[in-house]
């Protein structure tokens, strides 16, 4: 009795981001060298620096972890720091499960898809994780917000207090995925952010080819309060982007259950939040390049293969324009399948 009540009492502590101001983007962005720390998931090319938000302090404790608590350093496990400058399904409601069933899942390690990651070993694990990372930015596996269970993996960013990188990421990036992902894969994870960032464009989660930090990719950013939908390329010729912006707030210091599905055949992204539908990238929603007409190929004349092969996930974020703030997000519970996975 005494865990429900804390476990209710976080999600009656969790904050909502007021208002959302979606800002067109300027010409695609540029890849930069790769020795720089530079073109990567989540490419925006907005520039500039929004309000910054609040650091959360709150949060009541939960029977699986804090739903709150403080955005900032890491609280023990295995950190892992740089210091160089360089179509849409309908809605499925989330599916409940009580604590001692999710607890249970948790210690037998069972996978709800062909990839899995909860995090429970406590560091992060180098059979299925390569890491990456500039500007400052660290990864944590740690114990203090989680979404389940008793770990979650915790992404740090500095921000630019007084100057500093002008781009600055931190990734786990899958070493080995199942073969059946490459050409059609959903995806879910349990999401936390906090506070409501002053960079504009922040790369999240994504799926695309090999050759970090310049792959071919779709991915899920964080724009301007809201989301972005993205296909980028940023190596070969030409280069390219298009994005769409669904409608929907982010909300901020309340974990979410993000679920995506990424098509090259044709090319198709369709995102979900807490089982509801939010948005799509497909020739018929594209918000950036502006003028695109309606059921026009997506980029290049085509509007399949575009990716190629999805061989590497990342999660994590990329900060393109950082703001004069940090903050912190988090990752639990990640799957990969060939079919919608839903929520916990």
């Amino acid at each position: 009795m005494e865990r429900m009540t804390r476990r209710s009492a976080a999600l009656c502590a969790s904050l909502a981001l007021a208002g959302c101001s979606l800002e067109e983007n300027s010409a695609p962005a540029e890849g930069i060298d790769a020795s720089s720390g530079a073109g990567a998931p989540g490419a925006g090319s907005s520039s500039g620096s929004g309000g910054a938000g609040g650091r959360a302090t709150g949060g009541a404790e939960g029977g699986s972890g804090k739903a709150g608590g403080p955005a900032g350093g890491s609280s023990g496990g295995s950190t892992v720091r740089a210091s160089d400058a360089s179509g849409m399904g309908e809605d499925v409601a989330p599916a409940t499960r009580d604590d001692a069933t999710t607890d249970a899942a948790d210690v037998r390690g069972e996978c709800a898809g062909l990839f899995c990651e909860d995090f429970e070993l406590g560091q992060i694990d180098s059979a299925k994780w390569n890491v990456q990372m500039a500007g400052g930015s660290t990864v944590a596996i740690e114990q203090e917000v989680v979404a389940h269970g008793s770990h979650a993996a915790h992404f740090h960013s500095l921000g630019t207090p007084s100057g500093g990188a002008a781009q600055a990421y931190i990734y786990l990036l899958t070493k080995s995925v199942p073969s059946a992902l490459r050409v059609h894969n959903f995806g879910r994870a349990y999401f936390y952010m906090t506070p409501k960032p002053s960079s504009i464009n922040i790369g999240l989660l994504f799926g695309g080819t090999s050759g970090f930090p310049k792959p071919t990719y779709m991915s899920i950013a964080s724009h301007s309060g809201g989301w972005q939908l993205g296909f980028i390329k940023l190596q070969g010729s030409p280069s390219g982007e298009v994005q769409a912006y669904p409608v929907d707030v982010m909300p901020v210091a309340t974990w979410m259950c993000l679920e995506w599905e990424f098509n090259d055949q044709p090319d198709v992204i369709a995102f979900w939040r807490d089982g509801r539908a939010v948005g799509t990238l497909d020739p018929n929603h594209i918000d950036y390049p502006p003028g695109h007409m309606p059921g026009a190929p997506l980029f290049n004349g085509v509007s399949t293969g575009l990716v190629g092969a999805f061989t590497d996930f990342g999660f994590g974020f990329y900060d393109w324009h950082p703001g004069n703030f940090g903050f912190d997000v988090y990752y639990d519970d990640i799957v990969l399948d060939t079919k919608r996975v839903g929520c916990l």
